[in-house]
């Protein structure tokens, strides 16, 4: 999804509707970061990784496959007891 079909899906709700993403194991997040990343796209096919970016079994970048500017939403649980991810 690029940046202008989010924003034509998005504009098809109130401008004051909460946007949540996936919680760690379960539940949903406020999303709290929008940050700018750089990472290889489609070259991930272990299941439980996502399908872009580097995982456990490959830290280094597959060669011949081109680094894509992006944007990543993420959120952490603001209410948690123990913060785990020092934000």
């Amino acid at each position: 999804m690029t940046i202008q079909e989010l924003c034509d899906r998005l504009s098809k709700f109130p401008p004051d509707t909460p946007v949540v993403v996936k919680g760690y194991e379960g539940g949903f997040n406020d999303v709290n970061e929008v940050e700018a990343l750089e990472m290889q796209l489609n070259v991930n096919t272990i299941w439980f990784y996502g399908a872009h970016g580097t995982n456990d079994h490959q830290h280094e970048p597959v060669e011949g496959v081109p680094m894509t500017p992006v944007v990543y939403l993420h959120g952490v649980n603001h209410i948690a007891d123990e913060d785990w991810h020092n934000r």
